[in-house]
């Protein structure tokens, strides 16, 4: 098995540029990192720390990926290809954003025949730092940037180990594409039926680097099942888990990464998950189980869990483990991190237990730490919606169920609690969200918006190389 460097690609477009590059090529002098700059003011994509390759007549591009030299005898199963690149925006206006997605054309048959994956990764080739997975043909996408963002993203072609005869040897062309949907940021259009249309607000201050949760407004976030109960102790999926946090999100951070499309092939765009998946995945909070799926109706691990969870805090984690049971494992640091944020514990023998499904009461516990919500049972109100499978209030997860399926008011305590922190004293209960009814209208803000100039410039105009 072979660890290779690929390089060539690039496209921009709702603005659209397309570049072909051989698997075959020459190697880049000191191996710097291709960087592609989107320039709003020219509308081109500007490559650099590229060369041209000029292998045929018929094309002359940049060249931001290379592969194995032809001397190395093209492709092998077990092949595991990556390169570094940057991707980043020039002259963006503040109102102004590009979505990207990346994929390959004219692909060789026998590359996608055996199961040939595209991976890329926001930095290193960690799990946890996975942005997307797909296919070749249908790509990935890789989230939005605005004004000053930047990608630093390592692409991998990880070709299996099983791959058959077929696709020993190859050597040829791949093109691979970049497409940036620019959008201009024009003001509110009109929605399918004719009507006035809903702008979508800007943000009262700037968003940062993460999306983020609404902490102040302490409404419900779980409703019991059709047969009245809440089930505390069954696994929930990863489609739900989804629909929790997308729901959680702040305003301004939903529409920001709001996203009706995604990568992978089990998440269609009828499906009543779609738009959570897609925008939570557009925002770098959950990524797919590789092979370009998301698995949806599979339970999550708490390892899963809380990976995502913590994504919500940014920064890493350096220090001893906080488990015995994790060393090694690919969520380390995520549960690290977790668990030094305060959101996590684990058992009693101090293992965390990762590769063990949550239960609802655990992922309830760990979204109320998330969110700064401490419940305490004395100080709850009458009138609040119970139910028959919480009703034990010695129970470690009675409140947390009660705070997550009640809406409510609250003062925060005076006093603080066995762990320091204060606790919230219920002071009137709201009703329950229409979260059906919530959910169209965030549909109809987010999708009736004129997302501006739209223009498709042909890869022989579409770039400019710089020193």
């Amino acid at each position: 098995m072979k660890n290779r460097k690929l390089y060539a690609l690039v496209a921009g477009g709702v603005t659209v540029a397309l570049l072909g590059g051989l698997l075959a090529v020459t190697t880049l002098a000191a191996d710097p990192i291709p960087t592609v700059t989107f320039n709003e003011d020219t509308r081109k994509f500007e490559f650099r720390n590229v060369s041209n390759n000029n292998t045929t007549e018929e094309v002359g591009y940049p060249n931001l990926f290379q592969a194995m030299a032809a001397e190395e005898g093209g492709l092998m199963p077990g092949d595991n290809i990556t390169q570094p690149i940057k991707v980043n925006t020039s002259g963006m206006s503040s109102s102004a954003w590009i979505d990207l997605t990346l994929k390959a054309e004219n692909v060789r048959q026998e590359l996608l025949d055996e199961g040939v994956t595209l991976n890329v990764y926001k930095g290193d080739v960690k799990e946890e730092n996975l942005l997307a997975t797909g296919d070749l043909a249908n790509g990935v996408s890789l989230g939005s940037l605005d004004r000053d963002d930047e990608l630093n993203l390592t692409v991998v072609l990880d070709i299996p180990i099983e791959a058959g005869n077929a696709i020993q040897g190859i050597d040829d062309t791949i093109e691979w594409v970049f497409t940036a949907g620019y959008h201009s940021g024009g003001g509110g259009g009109t929605d399918p039926g004719g009507g006035g249309g809903t702008d979508i607000p800007e943000p009262s201050t700037p968003l940062g680097d993460l999306p983020e949760l609404e902490k102040g407004d302490h409404f419900a976030y779980i409703v019991g099942r059709d047969d009245g109960l809440v089930h505390p102790e069954a696994e929930i999926n990863r489609a739900e888990v989804a629909t929790i946090f997308f729901r959680l999100l702040k305003e301004e951070s939903r529409n920001y990464y709001w996203a009706t499309t995604n990568p992978y092939t089990d998440v269609p765009s009828d499906a009543w998950f779609n738009k959570a998946v897609s925008t939570l995945t557009n925002a770098g909070i959950i990524y797919g189980r590789g092979a370009g799926i998301f698995d949806p109706n599979a339970s999550i691990t708490r390892a899963e869990f809380a990976a995502m969870a913590v994504r919500f805090f940014g920064s890493g984690y350096e220090g001893p483990d906080m488990f015995s049971d994790i060393d090694g494992h690919w969520a380390q640091e995520a549960i690290n991190q977790a668990a030094n944020e305060g959101i996590i514990s684990g058992y009693p023998d101090g293992t965390f237990r990762p590769d063990n499904n949550i239960t609802r009461a655990e992922a309830i516990s760990i979204i109320n730490r998330v969110l700064d919500r401490r419940p305490e049972a004395d100080h709850l109100l009458d009138g609040m919606t119970t139910w028959p499978d919480n009703m034990d209030t010695s129970t470690w997860y009675y409140e947390d169920i009660q705070e997550a399926t009640n809406s409510h008011n609250f003062d925060p305590s005076e006093e603080l609690d066995e762990n320091g922190n204060q606790y919230e004293i219920w002071t009137e209960l709201l009703p329950i969200r229409d979260w059906a009814t919530l959910e169209r209208a965030w549909t109809n803000s987010n999708e009736s918006v004129n997302p501006g100039d739209v223009m498709f410039i042909s890869s022989s105009d579409s770039y400019e190389v710089k020193s």
